[in-house]
């Protein structure tokens, strides 16, 4: 026969407390949600940073607009010819093209080359270009 005061090896934290019918606090965790402001803040961020999809990577970057020429190497000699090779990326999703240095120069018949130069557009993330430039003779 077993008594009321059977003892168990349980420590109190398992039992239910029989005065309100419930498990400790430690226990019984209510869900967190969360509150409207941080919901806004959280929805906001992530469009934020979704809206620069495509990109150059190179340089400085524009989430709304960007269209800039950075120099590479410069030799100081002049050059009579240039000639470019072009990447393109749609919604980051899909890039297309070669913006090799090598296909730039082939594109451009040069031998020899004096100068490289890198031009990046970019339009809201939705559409991104990176060209190779090589000029020389």
């Amino acid at each position: 026969m077993i008594s009321s005061s059977y003892k168990t090896n349980c420590p109190n934290s398992w039992t239910k407390n029989s005065k309100n019918n419930s498990y400790p606090q430690n226990l019984n965790q209510s869900k967190r949600r969360f509150k409207p402001s941080f919901r806004f803040l959280l929805i906001f961020t992530l469009l934020f940073l979704s809206l620069d999809c495509a990109s150059s990577g190179y340089g400085t970057q524009g989430i709304l607009y960007e269209n800039q020429r950075i120099s590479l190497m410069e030799t100081g000699v002049s050059a009579s010819k240039e000639g470019f090779s072009c990447a393109k990326s749609y919604l980051g999703l899909i890039a297309l093209g070669d913006a090799s240095i090598e296909e730039a120069q082939k594109k451009g018949n040069i031998k020899e080359i004096t100068s490289i130069e890198l031009e990046t557009y970019n339009f809201l993330g939705i559409y991104a270009k990176l060209c190779t430039v090589t000029k020389g003779n």
